[in-house]
């Protein structure tokens, strides 16, 4: 027992020395370079914003179809329509001969509609199909690089096609197409590219809700769900004394990618100078936008009055911030989700400028504009961005890289790795009213920033 004490007292009194080792916290001060000391401040001011159509937004589509129309108080007409090449679901295919086609239709599964009053979603659309004039490829890369010089003005349909908003579109047409498309030649059935080259594509387009009338619907489809059907009877030809056949043909809707194409009549609604409100929308309509001139001048304003000029600024933290009031009825599912900075830059795939989310987006941890309910704001995180603005002259700020959109965007998660990337969410239109420069709670840039003293 005596010895067990002892070892106690004796462990007691180690730590009671230990404890009493003091620390001299300025060792090493003397080694820092007088011209390396960091003094960490924060910011925040206005941002300038304008109201700007984001056309010619990419609208090349592997995932799905668009079509319809609304009109709204705001925005006026907005008409969405989307292009597809054809192609059989096989190569080589043969149908004996005597070929009589007993009927032609175009049938698809409507993945989900958006209207901007839920009492509409049932409403009628006449849809009409129409013999396009050009093969859909990387050149025909914008929403609004299809024109009505691209398609004939005769629908393909035999009689009037009406939608009320279900889960799938079925249209009946001509039985002359499915009678021209049998004239393929041998080297045109073996090789689908000089079928498609041939044939081209078919456009799908919506009728629009009368003038004075506010409304309407946008539908989707899902890429790969639209096939032409065509009933046929005819003779075989591989065999002696074989009876007459019949048998469905099957077309594809969409080969390799589709064109949605949408117009809008939002363009007049830009604006250098919103007031206390905003009303933006989706796909290519009109959206905030910051002109690197605003954003320079603004900035290099801010260096000024706190006597930052020719200083060497580090920015931690930049993030844009785009508040939003709850409206009246609450409801909030005509906003977007995730709303975060674009830019756009030069893509030889396509040989055209396209929309991109700033770089930042996929750093971890930061804002990516995910709509906040609570805050009632967006926040989006770009401080690689910010640092240019802060440490470039003007004249080193180009078009592309540093003018930037405010635009709806949605991310994917790999299943395999399980990280997330983010694009632009090119066709979904949204309605949202947001905040102005003039509102009291009006959009502001936030920085966090280190200024490394000489």
């Amino acid at each position: 027992m005596q010895l067990k004490n002892t070892i106690v007292l004796a462990v007691a009194a180690f730590f009671m020395a230990v404890s009493c080792i003091s620390s001299d916290k300025s060792v090493g001060d003397n080694l820092i370079p007088d011209n390396q000391g960091l003094l960490v401040k924060a910011a925040e001011f206005p941002l300038p914003v304008q109201l700007k159509s984001s056309q010619p937004l990419q609208s090349l589509s592997t995932t799905e179809f668009t079509f319809g129309a609304i009109r709204t108080r705001e925005h006026g007409l907005v008409e969405f329509s989307t292009a597809a090449n054809i192609c059989p679901n096989m190569s080589g295919w043969n149908l004996g001969k005597d070929i009589q086609i007993k009927e032609v239709y175009f049938l698809s599964n409507v993945s989900q509609v958006f209207v901007p009053d839920n009492q509409q979603k049932g409403i009628p659309q006449s849809i009409t199909l129409h013999r396009t004039h050009k093969v859909i490829d990387t050149t025909t890369v914008y929403n609004n690089t299809f024109t009505e010089a691209d398609y004939d003005s005769e629908p393909l349909n035999l009689g009037e096609a009406i939608y009320l908003g279900g889960d799938s579109l079925k249209v009946y047409l001509k039985k002359s197409f499915a009678e021209e498309l049998f004239t393929a030649t041998q080297q045109e059935r073996d090789t689908l590219p000089l079928f498609i080259k041939r044939f081209k594509g078919i456009l799908i387009k919506s009728s629009v809700p009368e003038e004075g009338v506010y409304g309407g619907r946008q539908n989707f489809m899902e890429y790969g769900t639209g096939t032409i059907y065509i009933s046929v009877n005819f003779q075989p030809t591989w065999a002696e004394g074989l009876v007459r056949k019949d048998t469905i043909f099957a077309v594809n809707f969409g080969s390799e990618m589709c064109l949605n194409i949408s117009t809008y009549e939002s363009k007049g609604n830009q604006t250098d100078a919103p007031g206390q409100l905003m009303n933006i929308e989706g796909a290519a309509g009109i959206k905030p936008y910051i002109s690197k001139e605003d954003l320079k001048h603004a900035i290099d304003t801010w260096k000024s009055k706190e006597g930052l000029e020719g200083k060497n600024i580090i920015i931690a933290k930049g993030s844009l911030i785009f508040p939003f009031e709850i409206p009246e009825n609450m409801d909030m599912t005509k906003y977007p989700a995730t709303m975060y900075p674009c830019n756009r830059e030069f893509d030889s795939t396509y040989n055209g400028n396209i929309f991109y989310p700033v770089a930042d987006v996929n750093m971890p941890g930061f804002n990516v504009g995910t709509i906040n309910r609570s805050l009632k704001e967006y926040r989006m995180d770009i401080p690689s961005i910010i640092q240019d603005f802060v440490s470039k002259d003007a004249s080193e700020l180009d078009d592309l890289t540093h003018n930037l959109w405010i635009m709806p965007t949605k991310s994917e998660t790999n299943s395999y790795y399980g990280n997330i990337t983010y694009n632009i969410d090119m066709n979904t239109y949204f309605l949202g009213t947001i905040n102005g420069p003039a509102a009291e709670r009006h959009p502001t840039l936030q920085i966090v920033y280190s200024v490394m003293e000489e």
